[in-house]
């Protein structure tokens, strides 16, 4: 019997375009993804952003996952 997988949010954010690359990137290292848009009512917004977007991996890759993306950032800063 195939294990069940135990997704855990890596990054949550309300720009689908940052969501869409961060879920590439990581697949592109062989790490599964989901990607949710989660609804959201108005009176729970600000500034009038009614979506969000949620980037989840598995528990045992979260790590590595991280790892991947503060280096993405560094070598964006470089």
């Amino acid at each position: 019997m195939a294990e069940k997988t135990s997704w855990k949010l890596l990054v949550a954010t309300s720009d689908e375009s940052e969501a869409v690359l961060v879920k590439g990137r990581l697949e592109s290292e062989g790490i599964e993804c989901l990607l949710e848009v989660k609804e959201r009512l108005p009176e729970e917004t600000v500034g009038g952003l009614t979506r969000e977007f949620l980037v989840q991996v598995d528990v045992s890759e979260f790590e590595t996952s991280q790892q991947i993306m503060e280096e993405e950032l560094a070598d964006e800063e470089l």
